[in-house]
């Protein structure tokens, strides 16, 4: 006769089972978490047609932005045409439904009669058009695999959109080559370009610009950083600003936006509760000691009647603390000073931007 199991080891009942493979089975059937994935992309050492200056600058610029916003990001620095395409290949069988992807292009491009536009490798040789659409990047293809994949998807190019056989001191054109039209992407797909149809994207605002990004992306990173700002209205914002500096060095630039997304992307979502920004831009701003003080209370008068007090400073925000780091990091960046890479880190000795401080630190004498 077998021994009764103890109570421990006695089977569940029936229903129990059952909720227990139903519980199982839902949470096979739920969806992973989202990854947020970015290719950046930035050619300027180009072998066979003009040399660029800040591409490299550029990329490399936007790609700590997106890892500081919570992107996996590859980063393609003067890119050939095999480089390009195996990056490409790679970065598509990593994307899975209801991914964000960010794809950031930075260089010379091209679009002959009769063809879509094309990002173009280092190593092109421009001896006609069916060069340029054998070894140059579809932008219409790219398009079309990165919409098949992610849930929303963000293409955004700084390249020239003018005739690059005309001579240029300061834009990313090519030699002999052609423009960058205007395309139209599938639902989910956002696309900005540096430029309009027939204009150049300044490369800098002058010959004694210390800036070493190109006009389109410093505005590009400065907009991006704003919290609860969707991607459409910082776009928007970054379309403004390009064209207003572009025009005070007499220069015509006005980025070009197509969006057919449909839902809001975020680089810095609004806090739960909060409400989506849509007014100007949110100004940089320290963390003044007094903003961390408790509301002043009301001073009594002779007689005993209260006074009102000066208005409370204006409390600390998430946004306020997230654009003071963006100061001290910025400063560290553009002075390479270690005094400024250490206030940064006694700051944030686990911000956005430490490990980058601290590998910086370690190259400096």
């Amino acid at each position: 006769m077998p021994l009764p199991l103890p109570a421990t080891a006695r089977p569940l009942p029936a229903r129990l089972w059952l909720g227990a493979c139903a519980l199982l089975l839902l949470a096979a059937a739920l969806p992973a978490e989202a990854a947020r994935l970015a290719l950046v992309v930035g050619n300027d050492r180009y072998q066979h047609v003009t040399p660029l200056r800040n591409a490299r600058n550029d990329a490399q610029s936007l790609a700590q932005e997106l890892q500081a916003a919570g992107f996996q990001v590859t980063t393609v620095l003067d890119g050939t045409r095999e480089q390009m395409h195996d990056q490409i290949d790679g970065f598509l069988r990593r994307i899975e439904k209801g991914d964000e992807v960010v794809f950031f292009f930075s260089g010379h491009g091209s679009q002959p009669p009769q063809l879509g536009p094309y990002l173009l490798p280092v190593d092109i040789k421009v001896t006609g058009e069916r060069a340029i659409q054998r070894d140059g990047l579809s932008l219409e293809q790219l398009v079309d695999d990165l919409n098949q994949r992610a849930r929303f998807s963000l293409i955004i190019v700084d390249a020239c959109r003018d005739d690059p056989f005309r001579a240029t001191t300061a834009g990313r054109s090519l030699p002999p080559g052609s423009s960058l039209s205007r395309i139209e992407p599938p639902k989910g797909s956002m696309i900005i370009m540096a430029a309009s149809k027939g204009q150049q994207a300044l490369d800098r605002l002058g010959d004694s610009d210390p800036v070493p990004n190109g006009l389109f992306t410093r505005e590009l990173i400065k907009q991006m950083r704003n919290v609860g700002v969707s991607a459409a209205e910082m776009l928007k914002r970054v379309r403004s600003s390009v064209e207003t500096k572009a025009s005070a060095v007499n220069h015509q630039q006005r980025p070009s936006l197509v969006d057919e997304s449909s839902t809001d992307f975020f680089f810095y979502p609004p806090k739960p509760g909060s409400a989506v920004a849509t007014p100007g831009p949110v100004q940089p701003a320290t963390l003044p000691a007094a903003a961390l003080a408790p509301a002043a209370q009301p001073v009594p008068r002779q007689g005993g009647t209260p006074e009102a007090a000066a208005p409370a400073p204006a409390p600390a925000t998430p946004a306020n603390a997230l654009q003071a780091e963006f100061e001290l990091w910025d400063r560290a960046a553009n002075s390479k000073r270690r005094e400024d890479y250490e206030a940064y880190l006694r700051a944030y000795p686990k911000g956005r931007y430490a490990e980058r401080v601290r590998e910086a630190l370690k190259q400096l004498p």
